[in-house]
């Protein structure tokens, strides 16, 4: 459900793509994007069947950082 890929319909009726996920001491953070605008993302930690938005500064710029890295270093690999 939450895998790299993936469409989701989230409870604000938008359509999001899973951009990419990871998993840090135990906890599944997902970075997805609105499939009809660029300007509406979201971070968030998989809760079951569910996403809780990251709103917390500190995390969210953690979790940025680990999506930076993370997808920077796939876009490397596969050159």
């Amino acid at each position: 459900m939450f895998e790299i890929g993936n469409t989701l319909d989230l409870a604000d009726k938008n359509e999001y793509l899973v951009v990419d996920k990871y998993t840090d001491n135990n906890t599944v953070y997902v970075y997805l994007a609105d499939v009809n605008s660029i300007d509406n993302v979201i971070f968030g930690k998989v809760q079951g069947d569910s996403i809780e938005i990251i709103t917390d500064p500190d995390e969210l710029e953690k979790v940025i950082k680990q999506v930076y890295e993370h997808t920077h270093n796939s876009l490397k690999e596969d050159q």
